[in-house]
């Protein structure tokens, strides 16, 4: 008798631990989770599938989004292999296209990108914003010069910024200064290499008329991470 109340009890547990075991190797096996009700027989006994159908619309998540996104990019490229036009789309969270983006690039004779635009229109095409980048080299093909301007949707200029980058003999970033239209730095950055190491960096900031308004330090160990915060 005690015997067979112990498999009495024994069957429940056996069946839900292979239930437990199918769902989670589904799941390993990257096949939809989805889980389907029961069939249910109607009045005239045909078998009907009932599920719930009340998800949100659109994507279910950000990498829905970010997926959509990689697949509306169409890239041109010209005859060296150089790409000089991208166009693509950003989505909401109801999977409508938000924004149209198109980036177009130019390169000198050298195969060297020396112009970059970037236009924004709303999903009827109507301009929304757009941007410009001017870049410079030196003879060892080193980035020297970045000038930045920004313009509205009716071409209107609205921001303006040059960075200007020097370089020790390894050709690695060492100053880059950041100045307005008017001239006067706003942004000024200091990178200390040890080898391929960036040891610290220092920041300074300005009001645009060529005073300084504060000045900051960050030194890394080896593995990039921040030790020390220096205040001045």
């Amino acid at each position: 008798m005690k015997m067979i109340k112990f498999l009495l009890l024994l069957v429940p547990v056996l069946l839900l631990a292979n239930c437990t075991g199918n769902k989670d190797k589904q799941g390993e096996n990257g096949e939809s989770q989805v889980i389907v009700p029961p069939s249910k027989t109607n009045s005239s006994g045909v078998q009907q599938n009932v599920m719930k159908t009340d998800a949100k619309p659109g994507f279910a998540n950000k990498f829905d989004r970010g997926k959509a996104k990689r697949e509306s990019i169409v890239d041109k490229f010209d005859q060296n292999g150089n790409l000089i036009e991208r166009t693509e789309n950003d989505y909401d969270n109801q999977g409508n296209i938000s924004r149209k983006n198109r980036y177009t690039y130019r390169y000198d004779e050298r195969q060297r990108r020396v112009e970059q635009r970037f236009y924004q229109f709303t999903p009827d095409e109507r301009p929304v914003m757009s941007n410009v980048n001017y870049i410079k080299y030196n003879d060892k093909d080193w980035k020297i010069e970045n000038l930045f301007i920004g313009y509205d949707e009716n071409g209107n200029e609205t921001s303006w910024a040059k960075n200007v980058y020097k370089h020790n003999a390894e050709g690695k970033v060492i100053e880059d200064v950041t100045s307005n239209k008017q001239g006067f730095p706003t942004y000024k950055i200091n990178y200390n290499w040890v080898g391929d190491d960036l040891v610290s960096e220092s920041f300074i900031y300005y009001d645009g008329a060529g005073g300084v308004t504060d000045k900051k330090t960050l030194k890394y160990n080896e593995a990039g991470t921040v030790i020390e915060t220096i205040d001045e």
